[in-house]
């Protein structure tokens, strides 16, 4: 078993490709606590996290046939991760609005920190609002390179793309966003 431990993704899962499934605990192993905590940060549920994580490595054994090499293993498990995760939001039809914390301090008049802190929380409940109500593929987009700090050849290498289209794509869904939280933000001042 050390021997597979000292092997790296790509050779592993093509050992395992080649008959050896005894190797797939290995596999499991590696990238639990990564599948898990990637479905949490999306889901912000430590018991649905833990469900879709499971669901993530019935799919990643299921198509492991389908995995070719020609990018970072871990690229391929992130890809379906996101995706089983962001298609579980959409058929659940579930917005997630996070709680404000709660200050033991008493909200006066001169509380302006408290005061900010509220207008932020506030504007990111409308952003994750917005980010759930983009095109899917733009909504994936904008979490891997901002809420993973992907590098750009990272998602290009994901989506099969040249990195100038994932460029371009981002700016596109940034544009789209900004508008819509613009819309929101001219009618509340209405």
């Amino acid at each position: 078993m050390q021997a597979a431990q000292a092997q790296t993704d790509n050779k592993l899962v093509a050992a395992i490709q080649n008959g050896k499934q005894t190797l797939l605990t290995e596999l499991y192993k590696r990238y639990e606590k990564k599948v898990y905590y990637r479905c949490l940060g999306v889901v912000k549920d430590r018991s649905l996290a833990q469900d879709l994580a499971h669901d993530v490595f019935i799919k990643v054994f299921a198509n492991l046939h389908k995995f070719k090499g020609t990018a970072d293993f871990s690229f391929w498990i992130n890809a379906i991760t996101y995706n089983h995760c962001i298609s579980y939001l959409r058929n659940a039809k579930r917005l997630r609005f996070d709680p404000i914390e709660s200050s033991t301090d008493q909200i006066d008049d001169g509380d302006e920190a408290l005061t900010e802190k509220i207008v932020r929380d506030l504007q990111i409940t409308h952003l994750d609002h917005l980010l759930k109500s983009l095109p899917h593929e733009e909504e994936l987009l904008l979490l891997m390179r901002y809420q993973d700090k992907m590098q750009i050849r990272e998602i290009a290498t994901i989506f099969n793309l040249g990195e100038s289209a994932i460029k371009m794509r981002l700016s596109r869904s940034r544009a789209r966003l900004a508008e819509m939280l613009s819309q929101i933000r001219t009618n509340e001042e209405e």
